[in-house]
């Protein structure tokens, strides 16, 4: 099988990709405590990049100081100017072993919920959060067999230091959310100082931005809750201000978005999704990147089977001019014949990557049967994101800063190419 269509290149914004490959953004984070960057992190990601993909989502970086507080793991900052230099070498690792760069920006992690670190949770209103009814038995199968085997109480289940039980959280306040919105866009003309070609919004995962789209978990009283358009309405103002500033910066940088596409138990459904789709390609958004809808999914999706989120974007196709990425689709026809069929424009991955870096690159060299499939066995979660991450498929997943494969020495020379923006046309 030839596999034109996945190796076709495509636009995005003012981005262009070489083919339909991307690496989905993913939090390794590799004991970066202090924010910054670290050899390994860049390591792993030059692997991915030299490995033949067309697009590569670094992130979920965090934008915003007042996140801070509320992690529970290891992050890379952007939120200073001191984070900068390491940004900018992730960039351009990424740019020289072939891949364009963009870089995912998270405001705030998950925070309601668990607390270790003596700051209670924020979330969109009080006491509620992924620990509160209905939410509160709802976990995930690895963390079930961690409870049976470790007890409830168990470090590996709660996070190191962690309470037994979860800190109710309190109501994030209208200043607290316009100084998340001010420093996420300081963030975005960060980003593109940095060099990066573009930004990508998370706004999925349960994480707090995405939890002000639950009403289940949004129960405000003032203009960020109750209807539709408020509770959509942070989602909103985030991508409109990451848009002016990365494109402040440079006019050249594309900025997307990363939703939930449906959330159960009285959650929101996905014409609520398409819905906000289009008001967010109305803004000037670049892409839309889907995703599942974190640990709140519909009772009936099949998390395991390969393409289990083309059925929605093959929806989002219709009625959207922007390109649409989808995740989760590991078997290469499949993501031939979805792209060939207009489903989608292209399909993004992580743990596919994880058990072989090289695998683009096998799959255009029509080495198909050397790829080293990931077998979706989620050891790369199990180890946590404190601990690091492995792979039984893949042994030297977590260490590729020593091999000297991945080690690129030679920078880029001249001023037109240190910074996208003085590139000529």
């Amino acid at each position: 099988m030839a596999f034109d269509k996945l190796f076709e290149p495509i636009q995005i914004g003012p981005v262009k990709i070489k083919n339909r490959y991307a690496y989905a953004p993913t939090n390794w984070c590799f004991f970066s405590w202090d924010g910054l960057m670290n050899e390994q992190e860049l390591a792993y990601y030059t692997a991915r990049a030299m490995g033949g993909t067309g697009l590569m989502i670094y992130g979920a970086i965090l934008s915003t100081e007042f996140g801070v507080p509320y992690m529970q793991h290891p992050w890379i900052f952007c939120f200073d100017v001191s984070h900068v230099p390491g940004l900018s070498m992730m960039a351009e690792n990424i740019r020289l072993a072939g891949a364009v760069p963009i870089i995912q920006l998270l405001p705030v992690p998950r925070s309601s919920g668990q607390n270790w670190k003596g700051v209670q949770p924020v979330a969109p209103s009080a006491g509620l959060g992924m620990w509160a009814p209905p939410y509160k038995h709802r976990t995930s199968v690895g963390l079930k067999m961690i409870d049976e085997r470790l007890g409830e109480k168990s470090w590996t289940r709660r996070g190191i230091g962690s309470s037994a039980e979860p800190t109710p959280a309190r109501e994030l306040t209208l200043d607290e959310i316009q100084t998340i919105i001010k420093q996420h866009a300081h963030a975005c003309r960060l980003a593109a100082y940095a060099g990066f070609d573009g930004v990508e919004v998370h706004a999925c995962h349960n994480y707090l931005v995405s939890t002000f789209r639950n009403p289940r978990m949004n129960q405000r009283k003032d203009r960020y809750g109750g209807s539709e358009e408020n509770r959509n309405r942070l989602v909103l103002e985030l991508a409109e201000a990451s848009i002016r500033a990365a494109k402040e910066e440079n006019p050249n940088m594309a900025v997307g978005i990363r939703l939930d596409t449906v959330v159960e138990y009285e959650g929101f459904d996905f014409e609520e999704t398409k819905r906000l789709a289009l008001q967010l390609q109305e803004l000037g958004i670049d892409y839309y990147h889907e995703t599942s809808g974190g640990q709140f999914r519909l009772p009936d999706e099949k998390l395991e089977e390969d393409g289990h989120l083309l059925k929605y974007s093959k929806e989002l196709k219709k009625i959207l001019k922007i390109p649409v990425i989808t995740p989760t689709v590991h078997d290469p026809k499949l993501a031939e014949q979805a792209i060939a069929e207009g489903q989608t424009d292209l399909v993004s991955n992580a743990r596919q990557f994880i058990a072989d870096p090289e695998f683009v690159n096998k799959l255009k060299e029509g080495r198909e049967k050397d790829i080293i499939k990931c077998t979706r066995c989620m050891m790369c979660g199990r180890g946590g994101l404190v601990n690091g991450i492995y792979c039984i498929e893949n042994p030297e997943t977590g260490r590729e800063y020593y091999n000297p494969k991945y080690w690129i020495t030679k920078g880029f020379t001249g001023a037109a190419y240190m910074h996208p923006a003085l590139q000529k046309k």
